[in-house]
């Protein structure tokens, strides 16, 4: 099977889940975006696409073939009410979610893909085929069209505007992709588009596309809908319940998957398991003792700039957690910048007291 026939049988899938996003900004002037379905009824986009602007229309353009469970039958395309939202992520992250009312036809989801930042290794998504899908307006069609466009990812990068990493893809940047979903060959989202990367005033055509990694809209959908990638765990399923990788300030690198410090704690509700790295073993010995002024720590091993632990008690997830972000301000103290950071969601629902 060729990658176009792939593909195909992947858009039809996905295409009921993709949305236009159709709104008037302050001047009175008309725009369109992108977004998409991950389920229950929860949407992500791009943050400009709805900041500061009146929403006009959210609606579907494809139809959907339903399940033989449900007849087999074809529900059209719908206009969309918001609910709930929309909720942006911080400062630094092209990011929205929101919730629109589901009636009694289902309305096609597209699965999420359970990377992170601080998963990613450097060559992870290079040259891996993708198709991303948008509603790019197109001169003198009298409705909105959905566009798909096959590509690759090109490069991993780190922009000075955001925390999150970001895919630099082949398709042709073009303005109303903003917020539209970027695909793997299964049909897993794996990013959405944020902007051109250009200079001054260039076209928008000119630039990069951009694809903000679906990390964060992960994380904001888990916080403001308790959304779930897996079973009824609100965020992802990993038993990593932090992790963190820094770089010091000022150092001199020519890449940016070079780190000079990491934590990584792991919870899977039968081991924990605590490692920091630093080369600086003065501060290495601050860590630990911050961590286990929070919790106490028994040394399984320590060698030059690694350090290994088990907790003596059995601490909570929280307790853990509020271990892990003493270190991490430690080392945001001491002129560190957290590169790449994951936190877990489900553990910490697991433990909090009802």
């Amino acid at each position: 099977m060729t990658v176009k026939s792939v593909f195909h049988e992947t858009y039809v899938r996905a295409a009921g889940a993709v949305a236009y996003v159709a709104v008037v900004d302050a001047k009175g002037d008309e725009g369109i975006g992108s977004a998409f379905h991950i389920g229950g009824g929860i949407f992500v986009t791009a943050r400009h696409v709805i900041d500061q602007v009146t929403i006009k229309e959210i609606a579907t353009t494809k139809s959907v073939r339903l399940s033989e469970e449900i007849d087999g039958t074809v529900a059209p395309p719908r206009l969309l009410k918001i609910v709930d939202g929309p909720y942006y992520g911080p400062d630094g992250l092209d990011v929205a979610v929101f919730r629109v009312e589901l009636d009694d036809t289902p309305l096609p989801a597209i699965a999420v893909s359970q990377h992170t930042d601080y998963s990613l290794e450097e060559n992870d998504f290079i040259l891996s085929d993708i198709i991303v899908v948008g509603y790019p307006p197109i001169p003198f069609t009298t409705i909105p069209n959905q566009v798909v466009s096959l590509g690759q990812i090109n490069a991993v990068v780190r922009v000075h505007h955001s925390p999150v990493l970001h895919f630099i893809a082949s398709t042709m940047a073009r303005g109303g992709f903003s917020g539209g979903v970027a695909l793997d060959q299964s049909g897993v989202a794996v990013g959405l588009v944020t902007e051109s990367l250009g200079v001054n005033e260039a076209p928008v055509e000119t630039g990069y596309m951009s694809l903000l990694s679906i990390e964060p809209a992960v994380d904001l959908a888990a916080e403001k809908f308790g959304f779930g990638a897996l079973a009824d765990f609100p965020g992802r399923y990993s038993d990593t319940l932090f992790g963190a990788k820094f770089s010091k300030r000022g150092a001199v690198t020519l890449s940016s998957f070079v780190y000079d410090a990491s934590l990584f704690v792991l919870d899977d509700d039968r081991d924990v398991f605590i490692e920091i790295n630093c080369t600086d073993e003065e501060l290495l010995k601050e860590a630990i003792a911050a961590f286990s002024a929070i919790t106490p720590l028994r040394v399984e091993r320590l060698d030059s700039g690694q350090a290994y632990f088990t907790p003596v008690d059995n601490p909570s997830a929280i307790q853990l957690l509020e271990g892990a972000e003493a270190v991490a301000s430690l080392f945001v103290r001491r002129d560190y910048r957290m590169m790449a950071s994951e936190r877990s969601q489900w553990q910490l629902k697991h433990w909090t007291p009802s």
